[in-house]
């Protein structure tokens, strides 16, 4: 059996990154990113099986339901693909163990997705740029666009190759690292820069004047002294509040218009 065995080279891998990085092209909401992760097997299971009806019995198992987050998911397609090669050369490792392990990786891998990159990174990317843009940076847009790339691109990279080479002991080598760890404070980290980002840039503040005997008092002033950045606060726990409920980012963005013009007109804000 070892003379026929079919391996897959750096050149495979490689060509399983690229594709997996259309994970999310064809996405619905039936099966999700089942298309795109079909669509990043085919070259690794046209060379693996020469049967026709073994292809399109691998074709049909990753088709299956499939949502995970896009960067670091390749995990999955790296562990999926040494197990495919491995069923192939007629190894123990069955249907079902590939499907259930897609299965059971999906959901961790999308939760430490979103707390790292959703969560902290972007964000903290995005407050700088935005810092740099504000300063007068007409380049700030584009170090977004490289620095996120660069580190999605990294990251699926690494993913898909050690998820290939370490298919059996990659989620102990995981855990030795304490990820859960590293995701909670990623996540706080994000929060803290979501709240200083909406501190510093977001320019709420109101002209109202009060008269207190001779003296005129600026309300503005007054809620500085008392409570510094106030008023940007309460917008934002409004927003975050309106979210929460279950309104559409469309409907909140026209009603922050509507309300934000009826106070201007008024005179409050």
């Amino acid at each position: 059996m070892s003379e026929n065995r079919v391996v897959l080279t750096k050149k495979d891998i490689d060509r399983l990154f690229r594709r997996s990085n259309a994970v999310q092209s064809a996405f619905n909401f039936e099966r999700m990113q089942a298309l795109g992760f079909a669509y990043a097997m085919i070259p690794v299971i046209n060379k693996l099986y020469s049967n026709k009806e073994e292809r399109i019995q691998a074709y049909q198992r990753h088709l299956g339901y499939f949502n995970s987050h896009p960067w670091d998911c390749g995990v999955i397609f790296g562990i999926v693909a040494s197990m495919e090669e491995r069923m192939a050369n007629g190894e123990d490792v069955s249907e079902d163990n590939i499907t259930a392990i897609k299965g059971a990786l999906m959901g961790p891998l999308a939760g430490i997705g979103d707390s790292l990159f959703w969560g902290a990174f972007r964000p903290i990317v995005a407050g700088i740029c935005a810092s740099l843009a504000l300063s007068g940076y007409g380049i700030a847009p584009l170090i977004f666009v490289i620095v996120i790339n660069v580190v999605h691109f990294g990251v699926e990279y690494w993913c898909v190759k050690n998820g290939y080479q370490f298919a059996d002991t990659f989620m102990q080598k995981m855990e030795s690292l304490n990820v859960k760890v590293w995701m909670e404070a990623a996540s706080i980290l994000g929060l803290f820069v979501v709240g200083g980002l909406a501190a510093t840039w977001l320019g709420v503040s109101t002209p109202l004047v009060y008269t207190v005997g001779e003296a005129t008092v600026e309300l503005q002033s007054v809620l500085n002294n008392v409570f510094p950045k106030l008023l940007p606060l309460v917008a934002t726990l409004g927003v975050f509040g309106l979210l929460r409920k279950g309104k559409s980012a469309t409907w909140v963005m026209f009603a922050i218009i509507i309300v934000g013009f009826t106070l201007g007109f008024f005179g409050i804000l």
